[in-house]
């Protein structure tokens, strides 16, 4: 699994009260993105619920997964987390497969991520 941290500056997308609320705006701004410019790079994508989201590419499902909480700066950031899994239960071949295609669609990610001036500092972590 590879997760891909950032912050995001909440007050670009909807200003609210409840930290919960703009951690949900977020999460939805961030999934609503990716499913409409991860096709740009070759890959289809779907959003099944509000943080998550369908992703292919030639036939190899991959889901993915958006989480936001409060950076607690002050400011109002969030710092957000995208998650991707692979099938742990692949034979080797498959899993070194996977795990290109995992890295091809974080590339997907943060360059689709860098070209919104809502999100900054990013960070992978595995």
């Amino acid at each position: 699994m590879r997760t891909l941290q950032f912050t995001a500056h909440c007050a670009e997308h909807q200003q609210t009260d409840h930290i919960q609320d703009e951690c949900r705006i977020a999460q939805e701004y961030v999934t609503d993105l990716l499913s409409k410019r991860l096709v740009q790079h070759g890959f289809e994508a779907s959003r099944n619920e509000p943080d998550k989201i369908a992703v292919s590419v030639e036939s190899h499902p991959l889901p993915i997964s958006v989480t936001c909480e409060s950076a607690q700066d002050g400011e109002g950031h969030l710092v957000c987390r995208i998650n991707a899994h692979a099938d742990e239960e692949q034979d080797w071949f498959e899993k070194i497969e996977m795990q290109s295609v995992i890295k091809q669609l974080g590339q997907a990610i943060e360059t689709t991520l860098k070209n919104d001036e809502s999100f900054s500092q990013f960070e992978w972590k595995s």
